[in-house]
């Protein structure tokens, strides 16, 4: 009696179930199947799309089904299938025996080497890919050789490329065309999954292509063929300029792979000063990662270096989302928005009614708009008077006291949120260098999230309903996290040495305080690589940005 050989007895059995040509029908035969059961419709919210009309998902966690789930599900090794076939109809016609003609597999050969996935049974792996969504087979495709000849036959198969095209890169481009042909735009999102891996590049879902974050801030003349729509903010929108979702979506990866992310940081954070008609905007933005997630904080200060009732009025109109007519002329420097569903002029109407109107001097109804002629321009400094809420306010800021328990209107200093984005925002005052001597601080932080494909990313794009979220306990707490504060009234505006030096402007405000140049417009920002897009003299970062 002959040995046992467990190895021949599995190699018999396998070969005589792979000749089962009536089998392999009815297996082909129910993936097609299963195929047409798994079409989507084209208005699917669950299918993972990564396009600008569409709310994005989280990158690291991609989920939904797609009509060619079963696409990479064909036989478990087609090329060992086909030469155990070829074997089998030689054996028939000599009267041989089979195990003559069966060579060992690759995976007998390498079994301690090959990845528990392709050692799963057929129906166990079918199952599985067939939840995969149209990005993520082609991503699956890309693991090895064995999974892409999985893909490339059962592309074949399906009809999907022709036999003679055998180059795998053209069966993936054949393949996101047929999917894309139903308007799934998964190009999209694989080449986010493929960006992800990539540091120094990319996916911009404007332009729908794989580039250079810093394409953006690039002199066209060093980039001609960027395109116009590459701008991920429009002028009027609340996210900063600077901080793109090419530039924070590459920050955010240098991070996740340990790799050195810090002067990414120094290109989001600047500082902008602009002075005009006699009113100074300084707008600074700073970023932090608290936990996992991307924290932005953008500080406007506004002052007048003309204390007046008429200052006080042209600031709330600063603020106001509709100015009054015929104030287009005046030019005033711009400020932001905090977010995208509310504005400093709605939430704060009843804070600058409060400081406005005890100072008109018109006798007209109560509802009727205030005009520039309302006011006076004689020398007013309200900071200077004792009770006053901005007496009250900068006279507790300087002070070391944890509450503030003065009798004033809550709103000025106090951080209040949004209940349908991840934004705080706050309007306080601040003393200031001369000759400004005092100004407002509307400061707002923003929670990007993880990654920028999350819901709080999402709540920060063009304002829609499905991209909105339901924030409960909308107080303080972004900020509680960015200031690393335990209350939210403990917050003090404050400004840094070097964003102090630049209200300055390097010598005019000593001539201004002498009464010379007061009114010269002028502005002052970060000298910008017009090739490169890097900012040449970056902010160096503070302890608690890292």
């Amino acid at each position: 009696m002959s040995p046992f050989n467990g190895k021949q007895i599995f190699n018999n059995a396998r070969s005589k179930f792979k000749q089962s040509h009536r089998l392999k029908s009815l297996m082909k035969k129910l993936s097609i199947r299963r195929l047409k059961n798994q079409s989507i419709s084209e208005g699917d919210s669950s299918y993972v799309v990564d396009n600008d009309d569409q709310s994005s998902i989280f990158i690291d966690n991609p989920a939904g089904h797609a009509d060619h789930g079963a696409l990479i599900t064909s036989n478990s090794s087609d090329s060992n299938a086909s030469h155990v076939s070829h074997v089998s109809h030689a054996s028939h016609d000599s009267g041989a025996d089979p195990e003559d003609f069966i060579t060992p597999s690759l995976g007998d050969q390498s079994e301690q080497k090959t990845s528990r996935l392709l050692l799963l049974p057929q129906e166990v792996f079918d199952h599985i890919t067939s939840y995969l969504g149209h990005a993520n087979i082609a991503v699956l495709a890309l693991v090895n050789k064995e999974l892409m000849s999985r893909f490339m036959t059962s592309c074949i198969r399906l009809q999907i490329l022709q036999p003679y095209e055998p180059v795998s890169y053209r069966v993936l481009n054949a393949f996101v065309k047929r999917a894309d042909s139903s308007k799934t735009k998964i190009r999209g999102t694989l080449l986010s999954l493929l960006d992800y891996d990539m540091l120094d590049v990319v996916y911009c879902y404007k332009c729908k292509k794989l580039h250079d974050p810093f394409v953006s801030f690039k002199d066209r003349v060093y980039a001609p063929h960027k395109a116009t729509r590459c701008s991920d903010w429009s002028m009027d929108h609340h996210m900063p300029s600077r901080a793109t979702r090419k530039m924070l979506r590459t920050i955010t990866k240098h991070r996740i792979h340990g790799a050195d992310y810090r002067q990414l940081m120094q290109q989001v954070n600047n500082t902008q000063t602009t002075y005009q008609k006699g009113m100074m905007v300084q707008v600074s933005l700073r970023m932090r990662y608290r936990d996992d997630d991307l924290l932005l904080r953008r500080q406007q200060v506004v002052s007048s270096i003309d204390k007046s009732a008429l200052a006080l009025w042209l600031f709330g109109e600063m603020l106001s989302p509709a100015p009054a007519i015929g104030m287009n002329f005046l030019s005033l420097p711009k400020t932001y928005l905090m977010c995208n569903h509310l504005s400093w002029g709605q939430v704060y109407s009843a804070l600058i009614q409060h400081l406005v109107d005890p100072h008109c001097c018109s006798n007209h109804h109560p509802d009727a708009r205030h005009t520039p002629g309302c006011f006076s321009r004689d020398a007013l400094d309200v900071s200077q008077q004792d009770g006053h809420m901005i007496y009250e306010r900068l006279k507790w800021t300087a002070s070391n006291e944890k509450r503030t328990a003065m009798n004033i209107p809550t709103l000025l200093g106090d951080v209040l949120g949004c209940t349908k984005c991840t934004t705080d925002f706050s309007i306080d005052v601040v003393r200031l260098p001369e000759p400004f001597g005092w100004g407002f601080v509307l400061t707002t932080w923003l929670d990007l999230g993880r990654l920028d494909f999350c819901t709080k990313w999402d709540s920060h794009r063009d304002a829609r309903p499905c991209r909105e979220i339901k924030r409960q306990h909308a107080h303080g707490d972004i900020c509680m996290r960015f200031e690393d504060l335990e209350s939210r009234l403990d917050h003090r505006p404050k400004i840094s040495a070097l964003d102090r030096e630049r209200m300055g402007n390097y010598g005019w405000a000593a001539r201004a305080m002498q009464g010379r140049d007061r009114y010269v417009n002028w502005s002052s920002g970060h000298s910008c690589n017009p090739a490169t897009g890097w900012i040449e003299d970056p902010d160096p970062l503070e302890d608690a940005d890292i």
